[in-house]
């Protein structure tokens, strides 16, 4: 498979993961050491944004400055970040622009990725989507206890 086509695929499987949530979903933290759905979204694209499109794609304006600070985790050489206790008070960014965060770095990517042949883009790639597939775990068990949270509540 060519690296475009992994990370595209990789990449919607993460959003195909969260599909059957809902809006109210994506920003819940139930516990510190977990954290909400959107901020899994928007930290992966973070990592494509910050180590490869930034550093390799001509011309690559960011999406937004102020997301190098929401969603940076613990790379401090790239700058401040929001404490992981606080990922789930975030009202703002809204799950709808993380997802407009993800589609705009995506095109960018797909695009850098139609006829890359360095191998240090490449081997960044595959780094990303390793990542993002860690994510995904994470993201799956932190879907897991905030559902089972629910629990607790009559009826739901």
């Amino acid at each position: 498979m060519n690296i475009g086509k992994k990370y595209k695929a990789t990449r919607l499987q993460t959003v195909d993961f969260c599909k059957h949530l809902h809006i109210e979903d994506y920003a819940v933290q139930v516990v510190q050491f977990a954290s909400p759905p959107k901020w899994h979204l928007a930290h992966t694209t973070w990592f494509f944004e910050t180590f490869i499109l930034i550093p390799y794609s001509n011309n690559y304006i960011p999406f937004n400055a102020n997301f190098n600070f929401l969603f940076n985790s613990y790379y401090n050489n790239v700058g401040d970040r929001i404490l992981q206790t606080n990922r789930g008070n975030m009202s703002r960014p809204t799950t709808g622009e993380i997802y407009e965060y993800r589609a705009y770095v995506d095109a960018i990517m797909l695009e850098l990725l139609t006829d890359v042949a360095d191998k240090e883009i490449i081997d960044l790639v595959i780094l990303g989507l390793n990542h993002e597939q860690q994510h995904q775990e994470l993201l799956i068990t932190d879907v897991k206890y905030m559902l089972g949270a629910q629990c607790f509540i009559p009826g739901f």
